[in-house]
């Protein structure tokens, strides 16, 4: 095995830092970058852990998409374009073999979103196996999307597929795949919204300017229709039918693990020339599935036994 400096000098040989952000990279104590001129800067990160987001024996370079994509998933949401971002990796145990799978993955990931986004630094530990992701971005600060400027009358939509996510996770688990088996270059359909979800950044910029409000759906769309709706003080009505969805409506609804798009747009961007527009600028397609009322609350929803993904309800 290894050791820590040698895995960290394969990662940097792997994963060097460049970028038109970056004053320094990986070496010192601390990165350096500089944000562009007039962009507000965007900071998220989010922890995935082994047997809980992902399988303990998944195959390292579909660990790292996957851990950078939902990352990325935060930034596309709030119309941030991608900068640098820091990895730390705990794990039992590491092999340059492993390491070298896993900056495949982070290169495969990260390539749509060059030059901007480029690994800077991080932290290797040994421990329970679990990846923490931080990531910047950049956006100029009135054009943030944010959750709070949903009004009254604008149309509520969605991008893709809800449901994928977790039809591909139950796929995973009734497929007798080996997932340390698993390579980027052959992810079966029924698994890749799961294991190499697509973060929909290209999306998230062309709403600049024209979403009211939007959020990414991690936990599922009832769990994000109720946050919309909360920090924008509206109500939502939802037409089930409307819901571009794999498996059945509960599922789009709670499931979680879609990494799509719910955004509000006011009548005047909802035209169907200008969604056609949209839905090209961004890469995916598009669907209006409600729209927003003055009375609290979400209708058009089943009952539920639960509202979305939560860390600390769930087995």
């Amino acid at each position: 095995m290894a050791s820590e400096f040698e895995l960290i000098a394969a990662l940097r040989r792997r994963l060097p830092a460049t970028g038109p952000t970056v004053l320094l990279g990986p070496g010192d104590d601390a990165a350096l970058i500089q944000p562009p001129p007039g962009q507000g800067q965007v900071l998220s990160t989010d922890t995935l852990v082994a047997d809980r987001h992902f399988p303990a024996d998944l195959a390292p370079a579909l660990l790292a998409w996957r851990s950078l994509a939902v990352n990325l998933s935060d930034l596309a949401a709030m119309g941030a374009e991608p900068g640098p971002l820091l990895i730390a990796l705990t794990a039992p145990d590491l092999t340059s073999a492993w390491i070298d799978g896993f900056c495949d993955g982070v290169l495969a990931c990260l390539a749509a979103h060059a030059p901007s986004a480029t690994l800077v630094g991080g932290n290797l530990a040994r421990g329970p196996l679990q990846v923490s992701v931080t990531v910047t971005g950049w956006v100029p600060p009135a054009q943030a999307l944010l959750r709070s400027g949903a009004k009254v009358g604008d149309r509520i939509f969605v991008s893709g597929t809800l449901g994928a996510g977790l039809a591909g996770r139950q796929a995973l688990g009734a497929s007798g795949l080996v997932p340390a088996e698993l390579t980027l270059a052959a992810v079966p359909a029924a698994l890749a919204p799961y294991l190499t979800p697509e973060p929909r950044v290209a999306l998230g910029l062309a709403l600049r300017g024209k979403a009211t409000a939007c959020i990414d759906i991690s936990d599922g769309l009832a769990a994000e229709l109720g946050h919309l709706a909360e920090a924008s003080g509206v109500g939502m009505r939802v037409d089930p039918e409307a819901v571009p969805r794999v498996g059945t409506f509960e599922a789009a609804l709670t499931g979680g693990d879609d990494y799509e798009l719910l955004f509000t747009l006011p009548p005047g961007e909802a035209s169907a020339e200008k969604l056609t527009a949209l839905a090209v600028l961004g890469g995916v397609a598009i669907q209006e599935i409600g729209v927003c009322e003055a009375e609290a609350g979400l209708r058009g929803l089943p009952a539920l036994g639960q509202a979305g993904w939560d860390h600390f309800s769930q087995p």
